[in-house]
């Protein structure tokens, strides 16, 4: 391969993986480092463009995170375009100015005014919708810089010469409506050409288990939920592993409706040839129904999940386990760079007691959209590569605010089928991302009957998104509303029905 055209700085943005997601969809390869591993980095390698990513961070503060020291700012080298944070530490550390404004905070949508002349927004309307989510803004350019776009504040700048640049949104994100074309600007301006062809990625996963599992003979177990990921994971390795991959799947009691049915249809779509079930709903239930705390759930799912795999290890001799962590997973985990940690992932981070045993996550730097591209490549039905995600603790993380129980769980698998399949009627399913059908702790007095009852409260909450980093809230259609609130409210035990629309963010795709 190419030498890589494109080094990200990672200070610990919620989007820096994105970046690299939209990178490759322009057909550019890049690589993603902390500072400190960027700085190690720049010493051997020579790249054509630098991105400083976002962060959590003020660019003011005494132990903020900084710039590589081995980086170039003369422009001579390479070009650097900051992102949010990266265009404020750029400033802060030129001799501009960096403050925390009330009235300069933007969060989500924002229209910007841009000079059409700069190259970086060459054939971007004047006027364009981004998407922003920044505190500080810059309050005063460096010398030598000008303003190249402009919102509440300085929302873009340039020096002299368009070697370094700065954008307050973030061009990334799916919701920045000309955030593709920009970005390509960029690539232009740093005289970066196509070296990246997701067909080859297949290869490149198959290439790299086989390095780590070649040398022995040992089993190598992937987790199965027979989602897209693990699916595609499945059919990527099951050519190359043949007998030695087992595919472990386990009934947890948080599936939804004819679940395992699916699973055992998607094993056979991918090529497996062992499929192993796990039944567990006493341990799972046991352990969950202890707590309503959303965190707390999944770290006792991921406690059981964890005992399992390690029983399955063990019956196997397993020398790796193999799961389909995508970079969402990591970045929400806390894993990727110093980004924080938003929801533990039952199998992110494990700390694996068998002796030996190898963790491997091949898809770990791609997002749901491109592991459902390499699907298709893989030829597989349209019901793996369409089929919508569903958390690995299932049905636990949607009996929200209440203890689950059997009941609950049975309650919510059963309003699960409701929607979908009223959403399957109206052939809207491809409109969704996601639907998240779930129990809220809250009972309240209703009327069936003529009678008082005093029952649950379901809510339902579609989403629209590309990468599941940014997402839109899904707006039914009124006959869609109403025809699933009468399907639900049917149940005797259930008296109300939300639709939740929140974006995200503020809020995740899931409740918990």
């Amino acid at each position: 391969m190419n030498p890589i055209q494109i080094l990200i700085v990672d200070y610990g943005s919620q989007y820096t993986l994105v970046i690299g997601r939209a990178l490759r969809e322009l057909g550019v390869r890049s690589v993603i480092f902390s500072p400190e591993k960027a700085n190690a980095w720049l010493k051997d390698n020579h790249p054509k463009a630098v991105i400083l990513s976002g962060s959590n961070w003020s660019a003011y503060d005494e132990n903020a995170p900084s710039l590589p020291k081995k980086i170039d700012l003369t422009g001579k080298k390479y070009v650097i375009l900051g992102i949010c944070y990266g265009m404020q530490l750029l400033a802060h550390k030129l001799g501009g100015k960096v403050e925390q404004e009330h009235g300069k905070k933007e969060y989500g949508p924002a229209v910007v005014e841009i000079n059409t002349a700069n190259p970086l927004f060459k054939n971007v309307p004047k006027k364009t919708e981004v998407w922003a989510s920044h505190g500080d803004t810059v309050t005063k350019l460096p010398k030598g810089f000008s303003s190249i776009a402009t919102s509440k504040g300085f929302a873009a700048m340039s020096n002299k010469n368009n070697k370094i640049l700065g954008i307050q949104f973030h061009p990334e994100v799916a919701h920045t409506k000309e955030g593709k074309k920009i970005l390509q600007n960029f690539l232009n301006l740093s005289g970066c050409a196509k070296d990246w062809d997701p067909k080859n990625l297949i290869k490149e996963i198959q290439e790299e288990v086989l390095k780590s599992v070649s040398k022995n003979k040992q089993k190598v177990i992937l987790g199965f939920s027979g989602g897209v990921d693990s699916t595609t994971l499945a059919a990527i390795l099951a050519p190359v592993l043949g007998e030695q991959l087992i595919c472990v799947a386990i009934a947890t009691g948080g599936v939804r409706a004819e679940e395992f049915e699916e699973i055992k249809a998607n094993s056979r779509s991918a090529g497996v040839k062992n499929l192993v079930i796990i039944s567990a709903e006493v341990d799972f239930i046991k352990n969950i129904s202890t707590t309503i705390d959303g965190e707390e759930k999944r770290e006792k799912f991921r406690e059981v999940y964890k005992k399992i795999f390690e029983k399955e290890i063990k019956k196997y001799k397993a020398g790796f386990i193999v799961q389909g962590t995508l970079a969402t997973d990591i970045i929400e985990s806390g894993q990727a760079g110093k980004s924080a940690m938003i929801k533990t992932h039952h199998n992110v981070g494990l700390d694996w007691e068998a002796r030996g045993i190898s963790d491997l996550h091949p898809l770990r730097n791609l997002f749901k959209y491109e592991v459902r591209e390499l699907a298709k490549a893989l030829k597989l039905p349209k019901e793996v590569y369409e089929r919508n995600p569903f958390p690995g603790p299932g049905l636990y993380l949607r009996v929200v605010g209440t203890p689950v129980s059997k009941e609950k769980l049975e309650l919510v698998r059963q309003a699960d089928k409701t929607v979908t399949d009223i959403i399957k009627k109206y052939n809207i399913q491809k409109e969704i991302s996601q639907i998240i059908v779930a129990l809220l702790g809250i009972n309240s007095v209703g009327v069936k009957g003529d009678e008082r009852v005093y029952g649950h409260s379901i809510a339902v909450r579609a989403v629209q998104t590309s990468d599941f980093m940014t997402a839109k809230g899904y707006y039914f259609p009124q006959i869609v509303v109403d025809e699933i609130t009468n399907a639900l409210t049917k149940h005797k035990n259930i008296v109300r029905v939300f639709f939740d629309m929140t974006p995200k963010p503020p809020a995740t795709t899931e409740f918990e």
